[in-house]
């Protein structure tokens, strides 16, 4: 921000945070693939208002920037945090990223399996990517990068499989409950009419694992590292978790391989890859394949 004056903005100072709003406001809707038409319909103006705006030759009223906060799926005062800090390193993150309706797949397994309907894993997983924004707007906020700049791989995905089981077992209207931390399986039904499940996150194309192998039902996810308007490339890392895969199947030892992986706490058991491929996929975001092509169950 530009000098002030006896702890008031000059005019210089405002001229520079408002024109700030209309560049992030700008930054925000080509990341979304917005035109300013796009953007105009949802925010109830004119397109050449937003022109105006995004070029700085036009300030927003606080009804207007309201309106295309409430339209990016921003609350004003997050777009203001936002105006206020350098974003230009930083994932710029909308309140929502809709899950793409053909991801979910195979309601009879997801039925059979769990007695659930087959958007339950897109919902918890759709809620996930929502809470991880969080994170990250609260950690921008502070000056600090996002939550995988933070972490390590390893616990990010430990993070992640953490906020998935929560959500998960919101989202199951009653039918699963979060076990005791570190206690198989991570879903539990408190009624006792169903099977537990445990879950297992794992990154790109990497095979989840655990410290022993643990039959009965599983749910495995797989996340990439994608940038905040969804582009990816198998070549490049993002900072921003998108999970791509989700399976869903029982699962016996002998589907387990131990082995002592550098950086690992003893042996570990990890999921055979032809074991991997034998589950059922119920969720697939063809935006971020990670493979050079698609594996059994992504057609």
């Amino acid at each position: 921000m530009a000098a002030t004056t006896n702890g008031n903005p000059t005019e210089d100072a405002a001229r520079e945070f408002a024109c700030s709003l209309g560049t992030l406001i700008a930054e925000i809707r080509r990341q979304r693939g917005w035109s300013l038409e796009d953007l105009a319909n949802e925010a109830g103006r004119h397109r050449t208002y937003f022109g105006l705006v995004e070029r700085g030759e036009r300030h927003l009223s606080v009804a207007s920037a309201y309106r295309a906060a409430k339209a990016l799926g921003f609350s004003l005062s997050d777009l203001v945090h936002l105006a206020e800090t350098p974003f230009s390193n930083h994932a710029v993150h909308p309140q929502n990223r809709a899950i793409p309706p053909d991801a979910a797949r195979r309601e009879d397994i997801v039925r059979k399996i769990t007695g659930l309907h087959k958007t339950w894993v897109p919902q918890a997983i759709e809620a996930t990517h929502q809470i991880v924004d969080r994170i990250d707007r609260q950690l921008i906020r502070s000056g600090s990068p996002p939550l995988v700049e933070v972490v390590e791989l390893a616990n990010l995905s430990a993070i992640i499989g953490n906020l998935l089981r929560e959500t998960l077992a919101k989202g199951s209207n009653g039918r699963y409950i979060n076990n005791e931390p570190h206690t198989y399986p991570d879903l539990i039904s408190p009624m006792g009419d169903a099977e537990g499940l445990e879950i297992k996150i794992a990154l790109e194309t990497n095979k989840p694992k655990g410290h022993l192998p643990k039959p009965g039902p599983h749910l495995t996810c797989r996340y990439v590292l994608a940038d905040h308007a969804g582009n990816y490339s198998r070549h490049e890392r993002g900072n921003v978790v998108w999970i791509w895969e989700a399976r869903l199947g029982e699962l016996s030892e002998k589907d387990f391989s131990l082995s002592n992986t550098p950086g690992d706490s003893g042996k570990t058991a990890v999921i055979k890859t032809d074991s991997l491929d034998r589950l059922d996929c119920i969720y697939f975001d063809s935006r971020f394949l990670p493979y050079a092509k698609t594996r059994p169950g992504h057609n």
